[in-house]
């Protein structure tokens, strides 16, 4: 688990590396797709409290390198939620690679 935090209103992207269970490597992540769920429960039992989901953009396959970049309105709040990672590979399996806490902290400049 990987807990992230970020300011209100910030946009830049998250990155994340994809690495094997087994050997802890990269792992190719030509045509896979990625999503990342942020609710505000941390073991819901539907998607009706989900605060919003981005789909991720693979900035470098070979790496296993994909990032996660929310917009203005998704980061206009403040409060500790939970996340998790969502990857299906090119033969249509499912894994979740990362979950945690995703906090907005209140920050300065608006």
């Amino acid at each position: 688990m990987s807990d992230i935090t970020r300011r209100r209103g910030d946009t830049y992207a998250d990155p994340v590396q994809v690495t094997s269970q087994a050997t802890k490597s990269p792992v190719n992540v030509t045509g896979y797709t990625f999503v990342l769920t942020v609710d505000l429960k941390q073991s819901p039992t539907t998607s009706a409290n989900n605060l919003f989901v981005l789909t991720g953009v693979i900035t470098d396959a070979a790496n296993g390198i994909v990032e996660f970049a929310p917009t203005a309105a998704q980061t206009d709040r403040i409060g500790k939620f939970y996340y998790d990672i969502q990857m299906t590979d090119s033969a249509g399996r499912l894994r979740t690679i990362d979950s945690g806490k995703y906090t907005f902290q209140q920050d300065i400049s608006k």
